[in-house]
């Protein structure tokens, strides 16, 4: 995955259009169907993983922004996940080619999760996790594959109490309250997680893709000025954004999760400018791999 998600013009109060290269992807089987458009495809915990460059909205990063749907449910889930947890002002809206989705609270996933810490009982208290980076009241979460130390719940939201050394603290259970007292020290393989990202949802009836959008699709590009993509039945017109992936290596003139402009757009074949209305680019030099192109959209989240 490494898709982009660039800031572009503010819209409105508190509002921000992010341009966003549309991936896909698919899955079925005898309880459900479902499909995935959204920055990078694929799920929003492979999503939170950052491996693209995201936008930020009041100050949170842009980790995810995703539209499902399932066939036999008959419905569909538009999200996007932001970094924080409970954090403030929440998004309110999505505005996804001329249709606003409106948001509701959804479910919290991690940016970072790490294993062998440790748990040091009562009278100590203490969770041991090296170089953990946190500070106090910052929320956290555990698992324990063989069973949790008695007092922590599996999966449940903590806040760091206090930070008792660079690999050491302690928890509570709501944000400046006092430390969870907790007896064994679990067992098994022992997670940790931190850096919550919150997933905020609207859901309504059964639809398809609301960007409107090409889908990825194998291109091949000439090495030639003007460089010649061909991409068989692509539908896209002039002045369409567009951005490359591949597999190994793009000819020099291209970059990678960079936005060009469709020019001189043909049936299976177009050209790129580096800006809108500008001249066609050309390449050179040499190129390996499977090359993907990705169309960019605009979605304004406010």
């Amino acid at each position: 995955m490494a898709g982009v998600l660039m800031t572009l013009l503010g819209a409105g109060s508190g509002g921000l259009q992010v341009a966003l290269p549309v991936n896909y992807y698919q899955w079925a089987d005898k309880y459900s169907a479902v499909e995935q458009y959204g920055a990078d495809g694929g799920f929003f915990s492979n999503l939170s993983g950052g491996n693209f460059a995201p936008a930020s909205w009041q100050g949170r990063a842009i980790r995810a922004l995703v539209h499902s749907y399932d066939f036999y449910a008959g419905t569909s889930t538009t999200l996007i996940g932001i970094d924080g947890y409970n954090a403030t002002p929440a998004p309110q809206r999505l505005r996804i080619n001329g249709t606003n989705f409106t948001l509701g609270a959804g479910s919290v996933s991690w940016l970072t999760n790490v294993t062998g810490i440790t748990f040091s009982p009562s009278p100590t208290n203490n969770i041991n996790w090296t170089s953990h980076g946190l500070a106090v009241g910052d929320p956290v979460q555990f698992y324990c594959t063989g069973g949790m130390p008695t007092g922590i719940t599996a999966f449940t939201i903590y806040f760091v109490q206090s930070v008792v050394s660079a690999s050491a603290f302690k928890i509570a259970a709501t944000p400046g309250g006092a430390a969870i007292s907790f007896t064994g020290s679990g067992s098994g393989t022992r997670y940790g997680y931190k850096n919550p990202i919150s997933s905020y949802q609207a859901y309504g009836a059964l639809s398809g893709n609301p960007f409107a959008s090409m889908l990825p699709r194998a291109a091949t590009i000439t090495i030639a000025s003007p460089a010649t993509v061909t991409a068989t039945g692509h539908g896209l017109t002039n002045g369409k954004r567009v951005q490359f992936t591949t597999s190994g290596a793009l000819p020099t003139g291209i970059l990678a999760n960079t936005t060009y402009f469709v020019i001189n757009a043909a049936t299976d074949t177009f050209n790129l400018s580096a800006t809108q209305g500008g001249g066609a680019i050309g390449t050179s030099g040499g190129q390996s791999g499977s090359h993907v192109v990705r169309e960019v959209v605009s979605v304004t989240v406010s």
